[in-house]
């Protein structure tokens, strides 16, 4: 496959996502104004308003992405290989730790912003995961958000485009979701753990590990640190939350700490040979990632992330 059609390809690919991207954001904005239009009141209720933005995402946008992404021959382009339990494990522990150290960096960005524009940059995961009722959080975020994401941009995503190279199937696997998130808070993390789901799955072709790996995360991070985030009152300080605070910082950073030696540990099995010189995966990874789909994605939720930044 010379460049030119090799460029089409994933053009091809970029324009899918972003009809996606339009179909998910549009459900999301449009349910509520009908809502609106027809009397119904949620807008002072956050747990009301989570589930307007979030079922029409489910139940019609991400269901009509799926179709828009389907393989025409629907055979998957990757093979089969079975994941050990303990492996499993040690996916978890470094999942985490990439998904920290994303979260610091997009900490640091958007302290660097919010100084810039003299206020902090709105985080609304962080508001939504404070202010609304952490049950019904967990089934959007740990139970539904993993299952959908990972069919989309793991599933979906990889099995159209692996056959060209696992490397750029994994790199856009990652850049792509992280976008998705439309702002700095979780660009980062979503395009770390992008790229380490997309990894596992490329190897496994298995969408039940990362599935699995993603609701665990989602877990740590929502309902753990939901509640954490829910119950810790800085002037009423208690004893008991002393030691939920204690258990908590020990179990993160413990997680973190080692799933970071993991890592560092485990650099040499992240490497894939694709069997092709520097220059040929130079050429073919340029073209995979500038061409005119991917660009108008980009430009998609380059500007969503600077509104959200912004306003």
């Amino acid at each position: 496959m010379d460049t030119k059609e090799f460029q089409k390809k994933y053009s091809g690919l970029g324009f899918r996502m972003l009809a996606c991207a339009v179909v998910i954001n549009a459900v999301q904005i449009v349910v509520p104004i009908l809502l609106s239009y027809f009397g119904v009141k949620w807008e002072n209720d956050m747990n009301a308003a989570l589930a307007v933005s979030m079922i029409p995402m489910f139940v019609l946008g991400y269901p009509v992405s799926f179709l828009i992404m389907k393989e025409e021959n629907g055979a998957a382009a990757v093979g089969k290989r079975k994941m050990k339990i303990g492996h499993f494990f040690i996916a978890f522990l470094m999942s985490y730790a990439f998904l920290m150290a994303g979260n610091i960096i997009g900490l640091i960005v958007t302290y660097g912003i919010g100084f810039l524009k003299g206020e902090p940059v709105a985080n609304s995961i962080q508001d939504i995961v404070a202010g609304t009722n952490i049950w019904s959080t967990a089934v959007f975020t740990v139970l539904l958000a993993p299952i959908f994401e990972e069919l989309l941009f793991r599933k979906f995503l990889c099995d159209r485009v692996a056959r060209y190279g696992y490397k750029r199937a994994i790199l856009l696997s990652g850049l792509l979701f992280g976008l998705f998130h439309g702002n700095f808070n979780q660009f980062f993390y979503a395009f770390f753990i992008g790229c380490f789901f997309a990894f596992i799955y490329v190897n496994t072709g298995n969408i039940l590990y990362t599935i699995g790996l993603h609701m665990m995360v989602n877990f740590l991070g929502s309902v753990v640190g939901g509640l954490y985030l829910q119950n810790f009152d800085p002037e009423n300080i208690t004893p008991g939350m002393i030691v939920f605070t204690a258990v908590y910082v020990v179990l993160v950073y413990g997680i973190c700490i080692a799933g970071l030696v993991l890592i560092l540990v485990n650099l040499s099995k992240f490497k894939i040979n694709e069997g092709y010189g520097p220059a040929v995966e130079k050429e073919r990874t340029k073209a995979a990632l500038l061409n005119v789909g991917m660009i108008l994605y980009y430009v998609f939720f380059a500007i969503m992330i600077v509104l959200q930044t912004i306003l």
